[in-house]
C-alpha cells in the first residue's frame, strides 16, 4: 500500500523496499491468529513509521507516522452502502418494481435448483456406470 509521511509529506509508494524491524504484538490477537508490528524509516526524513497486520480485513494498519493515501475497500463499502439504499428506496415507491423482482428472485432460485438437480442425477448415472 502507498503512504504518505506524517512528518515530511514524502510519498512511500507499493513496491518500495524497506529494512523493517518486525515484533509480534502480545497486548492484541485476532481469533488466536497473531499480530505483528513493523518498523521502518521514511526514506527522505528518516522518521519512524509504524504499520501491524489486521488479519480481519486481510490487510494493514498505519499506527503512527504515516496515513494510507487510498483505501479500496473503503471506497466499495461505501458504494456499496449506497446502492443498496437507492434499491431500497426504489423498491418502496414502486410495489410493481417490487413484484417484478420477487418473481424475477425466484425465478433465478428456481434454474439454480433445476441445474443441482441436472448435477445430482448426472453423478448418479456417473456413480453406476461400469468401465469394464
Amino acid at each position: 500500500m502507498s503512504v504518505r509521511c506524517d512528518t515530511c509529506g514524502n510519498f512511500l509508494y507499493i513496491g518500495t523496499k524497506f529494512n523493517m524491524r518486525k515484533e509480534t504484538c502480545q497486548d492484541i490477537d485476532y481469533l488466536g491468529i497473531k499480530i505483528f508490528r513493523f518498523y521502518f524509516k521514511c526514506t527522505c526524513c528518516h522518521s519512524e513509521i509504524t504499520m501491524r497486520t489486521d488479519p480481519k480485513n486481510h490487510d494493514y494498519v498505519c499506527e503512527h507516522g504515516a496515513s494510507r493515501n487510498y483505501e479500496a475497500r473503503r471506497d466499495m463499502a461505501h458504494a456499496d452502502t449506497i446502492m443498496r439504499a437507492q434499491k431500497q428506496l426504489e423498491s418502496q415507491k414502486d410495489a410493481m418494481a417490487k413484484l417484478e423482482s420477487k418473481t424475477y428472485d425466484s425465478k433465478k432460485e428456481m434454474e439454480v435448483l433445476d441445474a443441482l438437480e441436472e448435477v445430482k442425477q448426472m453423478n448418479k448415472r456417473l456413480q453406476n456406470f461400469n468401465h469394464d
